[in-house]
């Protein structure tokens, strides 16, 4: 009974109150749902490209959204939305009334005549300093690659077009002419077309991978040319140095960069969340000379992180030019991270019929999970690798990643440029470049040794010769290879040939057994895994190479991968070694009666060597493998153990030879880099394996590094040295932002060495290097500029110290300086 009358008392149970009740829920459901939209994209009223964070503003109001990468924006109200507030740096700001519906608009904001200029904060502190340095006090926590771990799914798209605006308007009448025939074509279609889907995973402090598990690239099946779309831009824009294209840039967010870079508040508005958005620009601040950037920062006062940044170089060269947006959201409601990255490329350097081409890429990470659990043994060596199904991806698997579906333009870009590709064997093309990397070229189941094709010495003269090599369409695992070439000036034929049993693809375990009768540069020092590139500037040192010994080798090696950053080798060999010169080896021995003269020499022994380059990163395609470098030191070292008495070997002693290469970055002032080299011979040898002073003199010659070039190249002969090679680019810190603006190096090489038993050498002219051999130089790099691929300068070097010349003059050299863009 109380129980009833409780019920009875209860106003809910009314029938009356039940229909208030209902009607507030209906009433407020209705409220809740009739939110009012505007959807549209913004657009550049002058090029008529997509504009990135435009910022808009409803009404009257302070709360505003911004369009995303691909210049759209929806504006939710919950008010009718009569005006629309469009406002961006260095562009006019617009409003437009609104009436009724407005789900497509279209919006061209029109460029301001007015640039950003620097000026002059009267009354106290500049404003945006103290949002500025709020955002480095909070970089360590914003940065993504500071969390512990993260894993997200990117899908990337990228086109290369031109610019149909740039064409005049009369060749639209001239039916003829390049430019309309370039308009007709780029009407419907781009000139290529390149999407990718991939997964990245990072642990941190440095391990990270990305897989690439879909791609097509219009026109091509070979995926080299994804390499070069994932180096366009840092993931973040949090570090001291930003990475736009092959350069570094100082960031506008790095400790000390109010003294260098200008900041000015645009504008201020409020997220939905009540938080505000402060709009800053950044330019170079007048008269500073560094590699900087321009452009505009989104602040987010929630956790003072970045939303959105659009940067780009301060200078424009005239090489490539490039602009990189990024956009972040707030994840988990936890920490920001990008979602979207945006890259334009312009080649200023390229011309087609008079016109720059020009690439847009896209980026837009999905899937985003932040700090997953993860260990170390889940990543592999290489940074970058590919699923071997990755070119065989269908529309479904397809479908499931592209943010949007692909347009009737993308469509016609793909089925035409394959066609096309197919008939002028573009892939051709992308194998001559990879060949130029690695200095393979693939035709059928061989490759060329490019290496064994040409070359050009001072004993040998003009090499004219063919290698060839087995690739994977003959077998994966054995590689047979050959050469043979003929020295015009030696007038000697030189031959060899070796087979490699590849054991162990992920450890890059080989064993390999060869035999060669070719022509070896006396006192030379080569290092395991070391790169002869024909585009490395240290390898125009051969050009000079004068005294060389007649080599016939036989030997064995057996080589592999014990950690990520390290490769391992360990050989046998037997030389014959004949001088091809007048030189007598005079020695008392076990192996050699006394006081015997000898001119011909037989080393038998084992050998080791290892390179180390720690944090290295790799691009690992299903052919090929491409280093990306690292910012660590990279270390040779080779052993060698002579053997006297084994297989007619006359000579018994130990040899340890080490190389040390680093490269270190100073923000506002250059590059410096720094090569040292040493090695040491306990028993006395002949010459041949010996060490030369690695001179290359001549007075008007092609530079090259890691090289003397005031010394000649048989002056000095040593069983023991320390040599020293550095240099320093100050890039275009110097000569400012003109247009005309070549890039300053200074260089200075230093070397000692000792030699045992000099007495021994006979019928050669040598110095010992016992005293401190000192050079240094001044070079003016890219002078000349060509297409972009390569550059000539000019440079000085002095001689100078205990080994100067008493003619002045003679201490003076001067050489031409090639450089190559990849």
């Amino acid at each position: 009974m109380l129980i009833a009358n409780h019920k009875t008392r209860n106003p809910f149970y009314k029938p009356g109150n039940w229909i208030v009740i209902l009607t507030f829920f209906i009433f407020s459901h209705i409220s809740y749902a009739q939110q009012y939209h505007c959807l549209g994209k913004v657009y550049d009223e002058e090029t008529g490209r997509s504009m990135a964070f435009v910022n808009i503003v409803a009404n009257n109001s302070n709360i505003g959204t911004a369009t995303d990468i691909d210049g759209k924006f929806l504006v939710v109200s919950e008010t009718p939305i009569n005006l629309l507030k469009f406002s961006y740096v260095g562009y006019e700001p617009l409003v437009i009334e609104i009436l009724g519906e407005a789900n497509n608009l279209v919006i061209h904001l029109r460029r301001s005549a007015t640039e950003l200029r620097e000026i002059v904060i009267l009354a106290g502190e500049n404003p945006a300093h103290r949002i500025i340095q709020k955002v480095i006090e909070n970089r360590d926590k914003n940065d993504p690659e500071q969390l512990k771990s993260f894993s997200y799914t990117s899908y990337d798209k990228m086109i290369f077009t031109i610019d149909t605006l740039e064409i005049p308007e009369e060749a639209n009448e001239v039916g003829d002419s390049s430019s309309y025939k370039i308009k007709k074509f780029l009407k419907d279609k781009d000139f290529f077309l390149m999407e990718t889907v991939s997964e990245r995973k990072y642990l941190a402090p440095d391990r990270n991978h990305e897989k690439v598990i879909a791609t097509r690239i219009s026109g091509f099946k070979d995926p080299l040319l994804l390499f070069l779309s994932s180096q366009l831009q840092s993931t973040s824009f949090y570090k001291e140095l930003i990475k736009i294209g092959d350069k570094n840039y100082i960031n506008p967010l790095s400790k000390g960069s109010f003294k260098k870079y200008f900041f000015m508040i645009e504008d201020t508005t409020y997220t939905p969340n009540f938080d505000t958005l402060f709009i800053i620009s950044f330019k170079q601040r007048d008269n500073t000379n560094f590699e900087g950037l321009k452009g505009v920062l989104t602040i987010n006062s929630n956790g003072w992180a970045i939303q959105n940044v659009i940067a780009e170089p301060s200078v424009t060269n005239d090489g490539i030019s490039m602009v990189i947006q990024q956009k972040y959201e707030f994840i988990d409601d936890k920490y920001w991270f990008p979602v979207q990255l945006n890259t334009d490329i312009l080649f200023n350097n390229v011309s087609i019929e008079g016109f720059s081409p020009k690439g847009q890429g896209k980026s837009y990470l999905k899937d985003i999970v932040l700090n997953p659990d993860m260990v170390k043994r889940d990543f592999k060596r290489e940074t970058i690798g590919f699923d071997l199904l990755a070119g065989e991806r269908d529309e479904v698997f397809w479908n499931i990643y592209r943010n949007d579906s692909l347009s009737e333009r993308d469509l016609k870009t793909y089925s035409f440029i394959d066609s096309i590709g197919e008939k002028a064997n573009l892939d051709r093309k992308v194998k001559t470049l990879k060949a130029l990397i690695d200095n393979r070229l693939p035709v059928g189941f061989m490759d060329i040794n490019l290496s064994k094709l040409i070359h050009y010495n001072q004993h040998e003269g003009l090499y004219l010769g063919l290698g060839l090599l087995t690739n994977q369409k003959f077998s994966e695992t054995i590689t047979i290879g050959g050469f043979w070439g003929y020295g015009l000036h030696d007038k000697r034929a030189k031959y060899g040939g070796d087979v490699t049993l590849l054991l162990n693809r992920y450890k890059d375990t080989k064993l390999k057994i060869g035999y060669y009768d070719f022509a070896t540069e006396t006192g030379g020092t080569t290092f395991f895994d070391d790169s002869e590139n024909a585009f490395n500037p240290a390898m125009y040192r051969q050009f000079y190479i004068k005294r060389m010994d007649q080599t016939t080798r036989m030997e064995a090696a057996f080589s592999f991968k014990p950690h990520r950053y390290a490769n391992l080798n360990f050989g046998f060999h037997r030389d014959k070694k004949i001088p091809t010169y007048e030189y007598l080896f005079q020695k008392s021995d076990t192996y050699i009666e006394d006081n015997v003269v000898q001119n011909n020499f037989h080393f038998t022994g084992f050998s080791s060597g290892f390179r180390l380059a720690i944090k290295e990163k790799f691009l690992q395609m299903p052919d090929t493998r491409i280093s990306l470098g690292t910012n660590w030191p990279v270390i040779w070292f080779n052993y060698t153990l002579g053997v006297g008495g084994l297989l007619e070997s006359e000579f018994s002693y130990n040899k340890f030879d080490v190389k040390v290469e680093y490269k270190k970055f100073f923000r506002y002032f250059g590059e410096s880099k720094i090569i040292l080299r040493g090695g040491f011979i306990d028993k006395p040898i002949p010459c041949a394996n010996l060490y030369n002073g690695m001179g290359a003199y001549s007075k008007f010659a092609i530079y090259a590094t890691e090289a003397f070039v005031t010394m000649d190249a048989t002056e000095f002969l040593s069983d023991q040295y320390l040599f020293a090679f550095y240099s320093h680019s100050f890039g275009k810190l110097l000569f400012g932002n003109r247009r005309f603006a070549p890039e300053l190096s200074i260089a200075s090489n230093f070397g000692i060495g000792d030699l045992n038993q000099s007495q021994y050498h006979q019928g050669i002219d040598f110095k010992v290097m016992n005293q401190l051999y000192c050079e240094s130089g001044l070079l003016l790099n890219n002078l000349l500029k060509f297409q972009g691929f390569y550059s000539l300068g000019a440079s000085v070097f002095y001689r100078y110290g205990y080994y100067h010349h008493p003619i002045i003059s003679n201490n003076f050299t001067y050489r031409i300086v090639l450089n190559y863009f990849f």
